[in-house]
């Protein structure tokens, strides 16, 4: 038991693995938000809708792991995260807004009196931009999951959150449903809400998930062995489910059941992960949460440039030319937000949480 407390005392300590997985799963979503780079459609489904759908429900298992361990050492540490994630939201809602607007005149028909309702809706459901979403959805899956574990406890959070996973689900096998009744109720619920993909039926068994494996660490840690077998048994099975849903596509391809367990197992994994480098993965941590505000602003520009100048009509150089234009913006961020006071630029809080930002909070 000793060697389990051990271990557990150095994953406190140590997240660099965490941390590069992180910045991989940044870069992930970029490619996933960018044009089509593979041209073999087979290639080109597992590599966007397999691979790099990975990236959110890592995050959303990392965010609600290191939130919970954060309300070990203060019962309002929850309060603190969710008030500072607004506050980083609004600023970056309105950063996006007009984008946003423009998007919605573009595809939408609606009458200048409908414009609020439409902020709205975009600020607590789909984010006034596309990538956005994901703020209030793990809110709200931080709350929600907060407030069941403490009045039921796991089991009926997770008896609940795969009800719900279930439901969402319809969207990517959509083209399998051949129940008419189901399918015309789903159609209904599209019509009014559009997607499943948000906190209810999609983020909330993954944070549910964090804050499992944090509350049973030193149990799940006694598996640690295990962990690379059932990476691969469960990458295995990512890949074959994508190969089913290549097959028939549905609406979207948001829900993968085996998403599920393989990032569960990969996250444990990468728990372990020592990266022996001498690197500032702080730095990195930086890097890795600028490039998923700025980067969509990165991919309009890059667009921009397709329709100036035909050089750049290719994905690969479109991709590569978005991937520096992030990765520059994201170092001018972090060089200004070191001459600017805390409160404005530092979004530490929004996609990762460590143990010295625990202690400042205090």
């Amino acid at each position: 038991m000793s060697g389990i407390n051990q271990q557990v005392n150095e994953q406190k300590t140590s997240n660099n693995g965490i941390d590069l997985i992180k910045y991989v799963a940044a870069i992930l979503i970029i490619c996933f938000h960018c044009e089509r780079v593979i041209q073999d459609p087979m290639l080109h489904h597992l590599f966007k809708n397999v691979l790099c759908r990975i990236a959110v429900p890592f995050f959303f298992i990392s965010s609600s792991y290191f939130v919970r361990r954060g309300q070990n050492s203060s019962s309002s540490y929850l309060k603190r995260y969710l008030q500072s994630s607004i506050k980083t939201y609004l600023f970056w809602s309105l950063v996006y807004l007009p984008i946003g607007f423009m998007w919605i005149q573009e595809n939408y028909s609606i009458g200048a009196e409908l414009y609020p309702v439409a902020l709205l809706a975009g600020l607590a459901y789909t984010g006034t931009y596309y990538h956005l979403w994901y703020i209030p959805a793990m809110m709200f899956g931080m709350l929600f999951a907060h407030w069941l574990i403490k009045k039921k406890g796991y089991i009926p959070l997770f008896a609940l959150t795969v009800v719900l996973y279930f439901f969402g689900s319809l969207e990517t096998y959509y083209g399998y449903i051949h129940n008419e009744q189901l399918k015309l109720f789903f159609d209904q619920y599209m019509n009014v809400f559009i997607t499943t993909r948000n906190g209810l039926f999609f983020a909330l068994i993954f944070v549910a998930i964090g804050y499992f494996l944090w509350d049973y660490r030193e149990k799940i840690a006694g598996f640690q062995k295990y962990f690379g077998l059932l990476l691969i048994l469960s990458g295995g099975i990512l890949v074959s489910e994508g190969l089913i849903v290549y097959a028939n596509m549905g609406i979207d391809k948001n829900f993968m059941w085996s998403l599920i367990p393989f990032t569960a197992v990969f996250f444990c994994w990468s728990l372990t992960l020592r990266v022996k480098l001498t690197f500032d993965f702080k730095y990195l941590r930086d890097l890795g949460k600028y490039y998923f505000f700025v980067h969509p602003l990165c991919i309009l520009w890059a667009a921009s440039l397709v329709n100036s100048y035909d050089f750049f009509a290719n994905s690969w150089l479109q991709l590569v030319v978005t991937l520096i234009v992030t990765h520059l913006l994201s170092l001018l961020i972090i060089t200004i937000s070191k001459a600017l006071p805390y409160y404005y630029f530092d979004l530490q809080l929004m996609l990762n949480i460590n143990r010295s930002d625990v202690q400042k909070l205090m």
